[in-house]
């Protein structure tokens, strides 16, 4: 039940059956209404539940002039709210100010009345307490529990919307941090780090192999395995073996046979024997590296053995077959081009669109008949000769062969630490065991033969003043692959001039030597001067450089007049460039137009890198060179500068000394990173001297090709092997070679373990964005943007990862 008092305050009463009188003081001006609110009770009650009525006496009003006591206990008394009691100068209604009232604190006009005494307050009092005019009138109103609304412009509740909002967007903003942070979290530790995405495992070892990826499958060759799978499901769709059995047995039958021959022969002569199993492995191996395989889109080539094969994309079968193609096969863009030789023994190119399968074949019948055979490779320095020149290679590490030094230095630097301290006991029992095998051969020692006039060594020197090249010495001609059409070089030695320079430090006398007086910190100079020792004694302290006369002809094979002669002094070659092609000589660079008409030359400090018709149609892994045109600029490095010229006057922009440059790449914005190492020159004036403790380590450089600003050098990475965009790689690797490959089996344990790393480099300051490791060789590695494919020797892996 709800009444009003006389003075304006509104109350609410619980009004409930056989409840007792009650008294009532309106707490607000004290006067006492029990009788008329009993009365109302009585009423009330009447009206809604009339059995329960009884009619108590009522007792008659007392003068509402003194205060009366509280209520009795039990009566609830429930305000609705308590508006100010009526005064002269308020309007009990509205609860606003009577008009001029002034603010008795701040005496300022009012803007509302206490909610409790209903003094006039002004705007700085509710600021401060709200709808009260003091501290002490808001705790009477919460002890009276009235329900009197906040002032929502006070400081206080402007502040406190304030901070609701602040902790709110706060929280979003907490949130979305915490949500990117995870991500970045997710992204860099574990989406944006290569993860294995494919793989398949095989039984067998294989030694050569080489992967290629499409519309989300992968073809690979892993040795005489051709295949396909997708990578998705890991689901092979099918496999071909391209090796048999029967061909390893043949090849195994041809050595066999001709060891047989060699010792029929050379009665009482030494011929070297070969394990049968080794024979059964580098049969094997020198067939899985004759297979090399090619794809554009999805059509599939192999070639190898005089053949070229096109499998089907679907089923593996075999859809075509090419002869003539030799093993030398070497794709460009979507073509494969071949070196062959035509009916009467003059060069021919084949070249066959990988796409259509189409063949096109360019005779030279002008061209020398010795062309091909001009650049066959020489037998290496450490295999020994076999008598009837028929039959597979030994292997080089036989142990009743000489120790080499070359390779023994490169096996010193895969040895481990304490691999290098037990090197001087190894290679003391090596030589007690070469004396044993020698005495139980009755002493006798059986030399390589001496090599024929015509096929003289490279490290042997010409008479002094050198010679003229005997007439009948044939031609060296070689075609150069120039933007689809190919350059006919041919040189041709004038005035032969070997010259012999000393590459080691003087040796040590022996008050000064290492192996004088061998403690604990003198173990490497000792293994140093003992291996320099060797060196020496085997004749390897010197190196050779050619300095002889060449005639040189250059001339296009489509228009025989557009053609240059001239003479160079140093192992020639031609590179053929997208506007010039270039003549690189010793220390001497000609440049020529596409008509070959010479524009300009230039001397560099050292000789520039190859020679000898080195000339490839592949770019090197690690990048390319020694020349490379690009934006209207001519890149040069020889051994030890690199240099900028203008690619049509020469002019020279800038060089950079650096000794050990490899190769050059650049990005899309044109930007060059190089490849090179922390070498000087002394390390180029003594080549052959062996220091165990050092070793030209390599190094990338990012270089402003408008300056030739060096921005930002980057060590312990390796070279790049591949740059796309925001891709660069680095790629190092280690093989030990399988067991018997290794230098002894006292050295086994020594040696250090197979690895494969990768490094992913950060094109704005070189930085490592991560590192991946494995504990085994790869035979190759491919790269394709975020994935990798690597062909392990009884595995192929595919890994992948995220990038922005």
């Amino acid at each position: 039940m709800k009444i009003q008092c006389p003075c304006g305050a509104k109350y609410s009463l619980d009004v409930t059956p056989g409840m007792a009188p009650v008294q009532f003081v309106c707490p607000n001006c004290g006067g006492d209404y029990s009788a008329v609110v009993n009365e109302m009770i009585q009423r009330e009650l009447a009206q809604n539940f009339p059995s329960s009525v009884s009619q108590p006496p009522v007792a008659a009003p007392a003068a509402p002039t003194a205060p009366a006591p509280p209520p009795a206990s039990g009566l609830r008394i429930s305000r609705a709210h308590a508006p100010a009691a009526p005064t002269p100068s308020a309007s009990a209604e509205t609860g606003a100010p009577a008009e001029g009232a002034i603010c008795a604190r701040h005496r300022e006009p009012a803007a509302e009345q206490c909610a409790v005494c209903h003094k006039p307050i002004c705007p700085r009092c509710m600021d401060i307490f709200g709808y009260f005019c003091s501290a002490m009138c808001k705790s009477r109103a919460e002890a009276q529990r009235l329900n009197v609304g906040a002032y929502e412009g006070s400081t206080f509740a402007t502040e406190q919307r304030f901070w609701r909002k602040v902790g709110k967007i706060s929280g979003v903003v907490g949130a979305f941090v915490a949500i990117v942070l995870g991500v970045w979290i997710w992204y860099s530790w574990i989406a944006a780090v290569p993860h294995n995405y494919f793989s398949v495992a095989f039984d067998q070892i294989s030694h050569s192999g080489s992967s290629y990826l499409a519309d989300g499958q992968i073809v690979f060759l892993h040795g005489g395995t051709l295949a396909r799978y997708d990578m998705k499901t890991g689901k092979q769709a099918w496999s071909k073996q391209l090796i048999s059995q029967e061909q390893i047995d043949a090849m195994v039958k041809g050595e066999n046979d001709a060891q047989s021959q060699a010792r029929e022969d050379n009665p009482g002569g030494y011929v070297p024997a070969t394990l049968p199993s080794m024979v059964q492995k580098y049969a094997r191996i020198g067939l899985e590296s004759a297979l090399s395989l090619h794809c554009a889109g999805q059509n599939i080539w192999v070639a190898g053995n005089g053949l070229l094969t096109k499998y089907d994309w679907n089923s593996g079968n075999v859809l075509q077959q090419i002869s003539g193609t030799g093993d030398e096969a070497t794709a460009q863009g979507n073509d494969l081009v071949a070196f062959d030789q035509a009916a009467d023994g003059s060069p021919s190119v084949v070249q066959v669109d990988l796409a259509s399968g189409s063949v096109t074949t360019n005779e030279f019948h002008d061209a020398p008949v010795s062309a091909l055979a001009a650049n066959a490779p020489a037998a290496a320095d450490n295999v020994p000769a076999r008598a009837g020149g028929s039959g597979s290679p030994l292997s080089p590490y036989s142990a009743s062969q000489p120790v080499n030094s070359q390779r023994l230095a490169q096996q010193v630097h895969n040895l481990s630490l304490q691999g290098q301290a037990a090197l001087p006991a190894i290679l003391a029992n090596n030589a007690y065991e070469q004396r044993i095998e020698a005495a139980m051969n009755d002493g006798q020692q059986h030399h390589r033969p001496p090599p024929q006039a015509n096929n003289r060594p490279s490290n042997v020197p010409a008479a002094a003043g050198g010679k003229t090249a005997a007439a009948a010495e044939p031609k060296d001609f070689t075609l150069v692959p120039d933007n689809g059409a190919y350059e006919e070089f041919s040189s041709e030695l004038v005035q032969e001039n070997v010259v012999q320079h000393e590459a080691m430090k003087a040796p040590a006398r022996n008050k000064d030597s290492a192996l004088q007086n061998v403690t604990g910190g003198d173990e490497t100079a000792a293994l140093n001067e003992q291996l320099n020792d060797m060196r020496r004694d085997n004749g390897q302290d010197k190196v050779t450089e050619d300095q002889s006369s060449y005639s040189v002809t250059i001339r296009q094979a489509s228009n025989p007049t557009a053609s240059w002669t001239g003479e160079v002094t140093g192992p020639p070659q031609l590179i053929a460039l997208k506007t010039v092609n270039v003549l690189a000589a010793g220390k001497t660079v000609i440049v020529f137009d596409k008509s070959n008409k010479k524009l300009w030359q230039t001397a560099l400090t050292y000789d520039i890198t190859g020679g000898d018709n080195q000339s490839s149609l592949e770019q090197s892994p690690y990048g390319a060179g020694p020349c490379v045109e690009q934006n209207g600029v001519l890149y040069v490095f020889d051994q030890a500068v690199l240099g900028a010229f203008d690619v049509t006057t020469g002019n020279a922009r800038w060089r950079i000394p650096s000794v050990g440059v490899v190769g050059l790449f650049f990005d899309p914005k044109g930007m060059l990173y190089v490849n090179t190492t922390t070498g000087n020159p002394d390390d180029i004036k003594y080549s052959r001297e062996i220091d165990v403790t050092k070793s030209a380590s390599a190094v990338i450089m990012k270089v402003d090709p408008a300056s030739g600003k060096i921005l930002w050098k980057a060590g312990g990475s390796g070279y790049v092997t591949y740059l796309s965009g925001p891709f660069i790689y680095t790629l190092q690797s280690f093989d030990p070679g399988d067991e018997e490959d290794q230098m002894s089996d006292a050295t086994a344990g020594f040696m250090k373990p197979a690895l494969t790393r990768i490094i992913r480099i950060d094109p704005s300051d070189g930085h490592q964005l991560w590192q991946w490791d494995e504990s085994h060789a790869p035979m190759n590695v491919q790269f394709d943007n975020n994935y990798i494919e690597i062909v392990f020797k009884k595995e192929v892996r595919v890994l992948h990862f995220l990038s922005l």
